[in-house]
């Protein structure tokens, strides 16, 4: 694959960070417009807790056998320090909330990868994943021979793409999901690209899904597969994508 090629999906992240950050702002101005027209509505809703846990079993998100259909994910409401947010209370909307926050880590750029840690992490691991990424993006600086202090750039970056899933465990307020992903890492415009596959814990608090370092993520590890092949099919992996 050319180096244009692996640009242009270093950026697909981006792009979609700029999409969502334009939907919400039109979702803000409708829902002022709304609240403005129908001021006299019932008050009732005002207090809703909107946290309650909603069904979480679903056909196209569960552990079943692979498909070549892709399961679109609920797209995110808003974004926040690089990282979108807000998801629903569903195995889909856990599967979309790893995926989202696996596509935009910057973990070549020691600053923004801890504010990225601490959107994503649990209410209580916003230090251990916050100041661990941070250590782990300036040991990966480092071990490129990269001052440790330093930010991504059109040459060295650090890019993942989701491309397919399995869940392991489903609770209310727990899903375990596996990401099977694309990789690429270059480094002063020399790059390569590998598949890698990782467990996630995912946690619902404070209203919305995030990432749980405590714990081992439920079920045996997938099996590695090339995305979109029918070995990957066979392998249990469930293509994803995003809502446009």
């Amino acid at each position: 694959m050319s180096f244009d090629y692996h640009t242009q999906r270093r950026r697909r992240a981006r792009n979609r960070l700029l999409m969502l950050a334009a939907l919400v702002v039109a979702a803000a101005m409708g829902a002022a417009v709304f609240a403005f027209l129908s001021n006299g509505s019932d008050d009732k809703e005002a207090g809703k807790d909107d946290t309650k846990p909603t069904p979480t079993s679903s056909r196209s998100a569960g552990p079943t056998s692979g498909t070549t259909t892709p399961t679109v994910l609920p797209t995110p409401r808003d974004v926040k320090d690089g990282v979108p947010v807000g998801y629903p209370h569903t195995p889909e909307g856990a599967v979309s909330a790893i995926a989202h926050f696996n596509d935009v880590l910057d973990l070549f750029t020691p600053d923004a990868a801890e504010k990225q840690g601490r959107v994503i992490a649990a209410p209580r691991e916003k230090d251990l994943l916050g100041l661990g990424l941070r250590d782990s993006t300036e040991k990966l600086r480092e071990r490129h021979q990269l001052p440790a202090d330093g930010e991504s750039d059109d040459g060295t970056y650090y890019t993942s793409t989701s491309r397919a899933y399995q869940i392991k465990g489903v609770s209310a307020n727990r899903v375990t999901v596996w990401l099977l992903s694309d990789v690429e890492v270059s480094v002063r415009g020399v790059s390569r690209t590998y598949t890698e596959v990782t467990g996630n814990v995912m946690v619902w608090a404070n209203g919305d899904w995030k990432l749980s370092q405590l714990g081992e993520p439920a079920g045996k590890e997938p099996a590695e597969a090339t995305p979109d092949t029918s070995e990957a099919t066979k392998a249990g992996w469930r293509t994803l994508a995003y809502q446009k």
